[in-house]
């Protein structure tokens, strides 16, 4: 996959996998084959209420964790 290098030096991958609605058994199962197909961004979201998912997806990789990015977000009407 292509990356953009940032000012200090992190390479992103141009295209992330987004976890929308992938919870339980199936999201684990889908965004582990997103991993095996090459995908190293995973998008989630505080939202999505998929942390366990993403974590267990990542858990099963082959892939070193140090070669994943994960981004989310946080809700916008709550106050940190």
């Amino acid at each position: 996959m292509e990356t953009y290098t940032l000012r200090d030096g992190l390479t992103v991958p141009k295209i992330g996998f987004g976890t929308y609605k992938l919870n339980g058994s199936h999201g684990v199962n889908v965004i582990d084959s997103a991993i095996d197909r090459g995908y190293r961004l995973l998008d989630t979201a505080f939202n999505y209420e998929n942390e366990g998912a993403v974590g267990e997806a990542v858990r099963r990789s082959s892939v070193p964790r140090s070669e994943l990015l994960i981004s989310s977000k946080l809700p916008g009407r709550q106050v940190c």
